[in-house]
C-alpha cells in the first residue's frame, strides 16, 4: 500500500512561510531527537499548540517504506535491517520536504515501534513553520534529500555510549529481548552505521560531540536560531530568508564550522548561516570544552 500523503492548502500569499531547514543526522540513539526537543524547549516551541509553532521537528522513522509480508516475518524475528537506505521511502520524504519549503501543511504517518509499521490512524499533522528540524540516521544520505538543507547537523555519539542507550530503550519502549537487541545491532546496526551513516559526518556544517549533553552546541543552534525568527519577524511573515542569510558577506557555496576553518559545504543552497553560527562560537572561550569538532575529511579554504 503506498503511503497517504496529504497537503493541505497553503496559507495567503502574503503568509507563505518557506521555512529554514535543518537536517540532523547521526547514528542510533546518538541523541538527535532529543538534541531536537531541546532545542525546541529552550525556543519555547515544545509545549505551544501545534498549529502555532515556528519551530516544528520531523522524524525520518515516518518515511520507512512498508514492508511485504514475507519482509514483516522477517521483522518480526529481528532479520530485516531497518538501518539500510533500501528501508527508507526516499521519494516521499523528497516530496514531503519540497511541500514543507513551499509552505504547504502535510500530513505523515507516525511510526509503531512494536510492530515495525507505519501508523496510519494517528497521522501527524506538519503546519507550515519558520523553521524545520527533519531528524534520522539517513537524512544526509540520499544526494537530492540532503541538498533540500540550508543547515546540516551532525551528532556524533561514541559507539558506546549508543549501544547502552539503544538496549534499554529497546527493551522497556519497544518490547524487546536482550538477545534480539544485541542480534540485531551487531549484524544490521553497527555494519549499516560504519557504510550508510558515519560517512555522511563529512556533508555536516557542524559536528555536535557528546548530543544533548553537549548544553554549550545547543545553546549556540538555539542563539542562531533565534535571531533568524526575530529577523524573520522583523521583514513580515514572507521575511526574505536569503535576505537574512547573506547580512554577512562570504562564500556563497562555503560553510565554516566553529573554531575558524572554513569548509566546503558542497552544495549550491547552503546559506551563509554558518558564517553567523561561527562568528557566536568564537565569541566563546572554552577551556577543556571542544564543543564542535572540527571535520577533517572536508578541504580548507
Amino acid at each position: 500500500m503506498e503511503h497517504n500523503l496529504h497537503n493541505g492548502d497553503t496559507a495567503g500569499k502574503d503568509e507563505v512561510k518557506s521555512p529554514f531547514l535543518i537536517g540532523v543526522a547521526g547514528g542510533t540513539a546518538s541523541g538527535k531527537s532529543t538534541v531536537c526537543k531541546k532545542i525546541m524547549e529552550q525556543l519555547g516551541q515544545a509545549e505551544m499548540d501545534h498549529t502555532q509553532r515556528q519551530v516544528v521537528a520531523i522524524s525520518q522513522d515516518s518515511f520507512y517504506r512498508e514492508l511485504t509480508a514475507a519482509e514483516k516475518l522477517k521483522a518480526q524475528k529481528g532479520l530485516f535491517n531497518f538501518d539500510h537506505p533500501d528501508a527508507f521511502n526516499e521519494e516521499l520524504m523528497f516530496d514531503t520536504l519540497q511541500l514543507i519549503l513551499k509552505g504547504h501543511k502535510v500530513k505523515i504517518p507516525s511510526y509503531d515501534y512494536r510492530t515495525n509499521s507505519l501508523d496510519f490512524e494517528n497521522m501527524l499533522v506538519i503546519y507550515p513553520a519558520d523553521v524545520v528540524l527533519f531528524e534520522g540516521i539517513l537524512v544526509f544520505y540520499f544526494p537530492k534529500i540532503r541538498d533540500l538543507f540550508h543547515m546540516k547537523l551532525f551528532v556524533d555519539t561514541d559507539s558506546d555510549t549508543r549501544l547502552a542507550r539503544r538496549v534499554p530503550r529497546d527493551i522497556n519502549e519497544r518490547g524487546r529481548d536482550l538477545d534480539a537487541v544485541l542480534t540485531q545491532y551487531m549484524t544490521f546496526v553497527k555494519p549499516a552505521f560504519e557504510e550508510f551513516c558515519s560517512p555522511t559526518k563529512k556533508f555536516a556544517d557542524v559536528i555536535i560531540p557528546r548530543g544533548a549533553d553537549n548544553t554549550v552546541a545547543i545553546d549556540l543552534i538555539v542563539q542562531h536560531i533565534r535571531d533568524f525568527l526575530n529577523n524573520r519577524s522583523c521583514h513580515g511573515s514572507t521575511g526574505n530568508m536569503a535576505l537574512y542569510m547573506n547580512l554577512d558577506l562570504g562564500v556563497a557555496d562555503g560553510g565554516a564550522l566553529a573554531g575558524g576553518d572554513a569548509v566546503a559545504s558542497g552544495s549550491s543552497n547552503t546559506y551563509n548561516a554558518i558564517r553567523r553560527f561561527s562568528t557566536l562560537c568564537k565569541e566563546l572561550t572554552m577551556k577543556g570544552n571542544v564543543f564542535f569538532e572540527t571535520n577533517k575529511n572536508l578541504p580548507h579554504h
